[in-house]
């Protein structure tokens, strides 16, 4: 531990950037080496960027692909009625 990292009291202090009151855990690794973690929750959160596309290229083949999967599809659908 650098002296310069604790108070008068003999109290750890955390550098400047950890935010007040932020939670930690402390481990004892032996007699002298402790080792101060800084807990972050978990979010399961990944973000993606996509980039904004206002008109497609014309491609006759994705069309006939496009074609093909929409017949298909209303072959299973029933009849309408009004």
């Amino acid at each position: 531990m650098i002296a310069s990292m604790t108070d008068d009291k003999r109290r750890l202090t955390m550098p400047r950037e950890l935010p007040p009151k932020s939670p930690v855990t402390i481990q004892r690794v032996d007699s002298d080496t402790w080792l101060v973690t800084r807990q972050r929750p978990a979010t399961g959160i990944v973000i993606v960027g996509l980039p904004c596309l206002q008109n497609l290229p014309d491609d006759p083949e994705w069309e006939a692909i496009e074609r093909r999967m929409v017949k298909h599809n209303n072959q299973k659908l029933p009849p309408f009625d009004e």
